[in-house]
């Protein structure tokens, strides 16, 4: 994920800074790894419907990152891959979607306020945390619910 991340931001930054730069080409990498990241990340988890849950999350990437990316890059990026992460991984019997939705939505604040204070920090922070914040909402809810917790 930290690469797709990566390639997108420097596709823009340097179209951005020079006007004879056309970065389609490392538009298409970035584009061409997000399934990737998603099918990764469902296999891993071992899910049990793996290739549907790697359809919706990159249906659901493009449908969170296109409109909020066109305001702020990096912002739409993290929203986008904590989106569809929630949907890539399995869910556990203690796990719900709301608890990842409310963990994407904190790590998405997150990132605002951290382009706010350190922009260049802000523009690569927000890589690594989509998939964090989802296994740390899972983790959450399976220490303090366990299996009590009726799905």
């Amino acid at each position: 994920m930290f690469i797709s991340h990566v390639v997108f931001i420097y596709a823009f930054v340097a179209a951005a800074g020079d006007e004879t730069i056309f970065a389609g080409g490392l538009l298409g990498i970035g584009l061409g790894l997000v399934p990737g990241v998603f099918a990764v990340a469902a296999f891993v988890s071992q899910n049990p419907r793996a290739m549907l849950s790697t359809l919706t999350a990159s249906a659901l990437w493009f449908v969170v990152t296109l409109p909020l990316g066109v305001a702020n890059l990096p912002t739409g990026l993290v929203a986008g891959y904590g989106a569809g992460g929630v949907f890539a991984f399995r869910l556990g019997p203690a796990h719900t979607r709301k608890s990842r939705l409310i963990a994407v939505g904190l790590c998405v604040v997150y990132v605002i306020a951290l382009q706010r204070l350190l922009p260049e920090v802000g523009l690569f922070a927000g890589a690594p945390l989509p998939f964090v914040a989802i296994i740390l909402a899972d983790l959450y809810r399976e220490k303090n619910f366990g299996d009590d917790v009726t799905p």
